[in-house]
């Protein structure tokens, strides 16, 4: 959890503790009421607020999402569509969500999945009932407790539709779980949650979409014009996740019929979250500014004398010299055992031309690779804190409230990980200050490695990065 020189500290009745993320319609804080308990507040940003057609329809799906019960849904605490920044508090929910935990601990068992497909039909049943459809049902809104699957954000996306619709002609939604209507703009309806709900359970079960990743433009049109790529599922699973990916809505079964072919499910645990340290109760809290706080590592996570769990050092990544070095050694070696110096070799034009063709080739790689030998180490880390660079001896810490938006792009044989910092922060890490639109590339990730390598260590810090960041990780393509 971070917290942020500008995050208020009060939102209505409920007292701001710090920062849980920032989704498409603002902030999201960790509150307590007076009486104690942790609610979840999101708070409109200032483009919607001004929004006056936006207040209304926010109003409208508050209204609607309050008549939402049931025991897989987030309840909603309170709002306020009429305040400065319009906000919506609801129950908040310890735990991780699918999105993460699949990224962290892989796919479910079978019998989880099942039981994911259980209690997301439940859900949904709860949510269409009251007359509300989610629109954006993706593993990123599901979270889970230690009571199962619980849907968060249900009756807002259709607020945030409409508005994105008059502002730029785009539709609100996630590519890979988005039904062929709301693609193409037709008869959006309780089918469209369920064509989701087969593009997750597809994700629960194999670390993947039915459509594959890519450009957001290439997945829509794959979901549009071609069949979803269905993981082996046992039993009726199968058929259920088959069936909610059809492209006709007619064809999609009711969450009352996937319920009856599933059966009750196994007792089976989902997943075994770890435990999330909150802050105590405090009605009140002061938020010192970046720049006269001596030890802002230590914000957004107070301590506890009592906790018996050794204190997290994060995830640790370092760059390798050693494959660029053999490569620039060999390469080294073939360049100059090729140079056409030979007598026998000067007398023939042609064999002269290619012995110097080959050692100019192998110069060149040798080149690129002495460079990334001659490169300083670098190494990052990755912690409830924030992020920490050390390069040539120097090291440099970044708390989370310093950091915008963090970016796996680039080169796809060479990718780095970029980083937006806010002002105060921009020139403190021990980086080359090279931008890529406006950032800084802060980690080489696997120059010079194996393609098998470089994959793997890409994965790893985008699991990482949505383990500790995932606020803050932009992890589009």
């Amino acid at each position: 959890m971070t917290t942020h020189p500008q995050d208020p500290a009060v939102v209505g009745s409920f007292a701001i503790q710090g920062r849980l993320g920032r989704g498409a319609m603002g902030a999201v804080y960790l509150a307590r009421s007076p009486g104690g308990r942790l609610v979840a507040v999101k708070v409109v940003r200032d483009e919607l607020a001004g929004d006056s057609a936006f207040r209304a329809r926010f109003a409208r799906e508050i209204d609607a999402a309050r008549k939402v019960s049931g025991a897989f849904t987030a309840a909603v605490v309170d709002a306020d569509p009429d305040a400065d920044r319009p906000w919506l508090a609801t129950e908040y929910l310890p735990g991780p969500t699918l999105q993460k935990a699949i990224e962290t601990s892989g796919p479910l068992a079978p019998a989880g999945v099942q039981a994911l497909a259980s209690g997301l039909a439940e859900a949904l049943m709860a949510i269409h009932a009251s007359g509300v459809v989610h629109r954006d049902l993706k593993p990123s809104n599901i979270v889970l407790t230690g009571n199962g699957p619980r849907v968060i954000d249900f009756g807002i996306a259709r607020a945030l539709e409409e508005a994105s619709l008059t502002a730029t002609g785009m539709v609100i939604g996630t590519p890979g779980y988005l039904s062929p209507e709301q693609i193409t703009g037709t008869g959006i309806g309780p089918g469209s949650d369920l064509f989701a709900l087969g593009a997750v359970l597809v994700f629960a079960a194999s670390g993947r979409g039915p459509f594959a990743t890519g450009s957001p433009a290439s997945m829509l049109h794959r979901i549009v014009n071609e069949q979803p790529r269905i993981p082996p599922l046992p039993g009726p699973l199968h058929d259920v996740v088959r069936r909610c990916l059809a492209r006709d809505p007619a064809q999609r079964p009711t969450p009352m019929e996937i319920l009856h072919l599933l059966g009750s499910p196994a007792p089976t645990a989902l997943l075994n979250p770890p435990t999330i340290p909150l802050p105590p109760p405090a009605p009140t809290r002061v938020l010192p500014h970046p720049q006269t706080q001596r030890h802002p590592q230590t914000q957004g996570r107070p301590r506890t004398q009592a906790s018996p769990q050794p204190q997290l050092v994060g995830a640790s990544f370092a760059t390798s010299r050693a494959r660029p070095a053999v490569f620039a050694a060999i390469t080294t070696f073939v360049g100059l055992g090729f140079i056409p110096s030979d007598p026998r070799v000067q007398a023939h034009p042609a064999l002269a031309t290619l012995y110097g063709l080959i050692s100019l080739t192998a110069f060149y790689f040798a080149i690129r690779h002495w460079i990334l030998v001659l490169r300083p180490k670098v190494v990052l880390r990755l912690s409830p804190q924030g992020l920490t660079v050390i390069r040539a001896y120097r090291e440099a810490t970044i708390p989370w409230y310093g950091v915008s938006r963090l970016h796996v792009g680039g080169d796809s044989k060479r990718p780095w990980l970029i980083a937006w910092l806010e002002p105060p922060y921009q020139n403190q890490l021990p980086v080359s200050h090279r931008r890529h639109h406006g950032g800084l590339r802060i980690y080489p990730i696997a120059h010079g490695a194996t393609h098998t390598h470089r994959r793997t260590q890409v994965n790893e810090l985008r699991a990482a990065l949505n383990w500790y960041a995932g606020h803050l990780h932009d992890n589009s393509y």
